[in-house]
């Protein structure tokens, strides 16, 4: 390194006679030092940065995936919908009887599926699964999927009378149909086909068939059947009628969930008004139908008439100058002066609103309890 020499003889207190000093230059080993530490320096901080976005990236991917599954579990339940992730399981024997033969296309014309179970219980059972979509879960550490079928809580008990009749004559229906529905694990309801053809009577000689009960043995034991094990009973004549009676439960079963959990949501509120759409008027965005809302909503009052509404409105234009007009002292008088034309014809005479009327106006209008009832 080459050596500098500073004269300073002579004093001097100005900076700019300062001679300039020319650091040497280091070496290409030490700039490349440090420069590899600086990159070490700028990777280290930029580590955190790298993993906060892998994490919003995890995050928002999850958030879509858990909003793509809250919608298909929607789609299982909403209805209109509902109907594609049913299973009607009937056994082969019970499907292939000739008073079944509509079932097959009553079902599936409704977007249900029908699976012939071997497996059930009792060949008259008829019972109902909802597909699920599968996800994952864990237990003890294990890695799993969750079931895809949910079994649905009702049921059906399909016979003839001929094939209960026996119970019926011995009065052991209830008993049976209790067995039969702790061995189904849910409610079941009595499906009973061909009522009428059993106690047909028939002209000819020859007939074999005798019915071993009355009307009013099988009425009787309906009624215990209700009583005691709280099974109801449908009666079918035709193979349509049972077809329609399976697809209508189907349908009733499919949408249960989503009715049960609309009317909890319901009952929670305070005031609840839905589904009533008479009289409405149409109110566009730019404001067109406001007067014909508010000319409405007098015409609707009792004791109001479309006359009515017209003289009002024509004075009051919105609804805030007439609650204005209410607040004044003699606000019931200047309401009642109103003219109610009494015809549309020209020349025709006007009548009075009258005291009573603007009298509920007023109370409508100003009271202060809700409860107020306005005679």
């Amino acid at each position: 390194m080459s050596s500098i020499t500073v004269d300073l003889s002579q004093d001097s207190d100005d900076l700019e006679d300062l001679p300039d000093v020319f650091l040497p230059s280091q070496s290409s080993s030490q700039s490349s030092d440090v420069c590899s530490s600086t990159s070490k320096i700028c990777l280290q901080s930029s580590k955190p940065l790298l993993n906060s976005d892998n994490e919003q990236i995890k995050s928002k991917k999850k958030k879509v995936d858990d909003n793509n599954a809250a919608k298909q579990t929607q789609k299982i339940y909403k209805p209109g919908e509902c109907m594609k992730y049913m299973m009607v399981e009937m056994h082969p024997a019970l499907i292939e009887s000739w008073y079944c033969a509509d079932v097959q296309r009553e079902v599936t014309a409704r977007g249900a599926k029908i699976n012939k179970n071997s497996s059930l219980c009792d060949t008259r059972l008829v019972l109902w699964s909802r597909l699920l979509v599968p996800t994952f879960t864990s237990n003890n550490g294990m890695v799993g999927l969750t079931q895809t079928k949910q079994p649905c809580e009702h049921g059906l008990y399909i016979a003839n009378i001929e094939e209960i009749e026996e119970q019926l004559k011995t009065r052991t229906l209830s008993q049976h149909m209790v067995q039969a529905a702790s061995l189904a694990g849910c409610p079941l309801t009595l499906v009973l086909y061909a009522v009428k053809d059993y106690f047909k009577r028939s002209g000819r000689k020859t007939n074999r068939h005798i019915p071993k009960i009355e009307p009013i043995d099988l009425e009787m034991a309906l009624t215990d059947l209700l009583v005691t094990a709280k099974c109801d009973t449908i009666k079918t004549n035709t193979p349509n009628e049972l077809a329609l009676t399976i697809a209508q439960f189907t349908k009733a079963i499919a949408e249960a969930p989503y009715k049960n959990a609309k009317k909890a949501y319901d009952e929670q509120a305070e005031f609840y008004m839905r589904g009533e759409n008479k009289k409405c008027v149409t109110v566009a965005k730019n404001g067109d139908g406001v007067g014909m809302l508010w000319q409405q909503m007098i015409a609707v009052l009792p004791h109001s008439s479309l006359e009515t509404s017209r003289a009002v409105c024509a004075k009051y234009k919105t609804l805030k100058s007439l609650y204005q007009a209410l607040q004044e002292p003699n606000s019931v008088s200047n309401v009642a002066d109103i003219g109610v034309t009494r015809s549309a014809a020209p020349g025709s005479k006007s009548r009075r609103l009258g005291n009573e009327f603007a009298r509920k106006l007023h109370i409508l209008f100003t009271a202060e309890d809700g409860y107020t009832p306005v005679e």
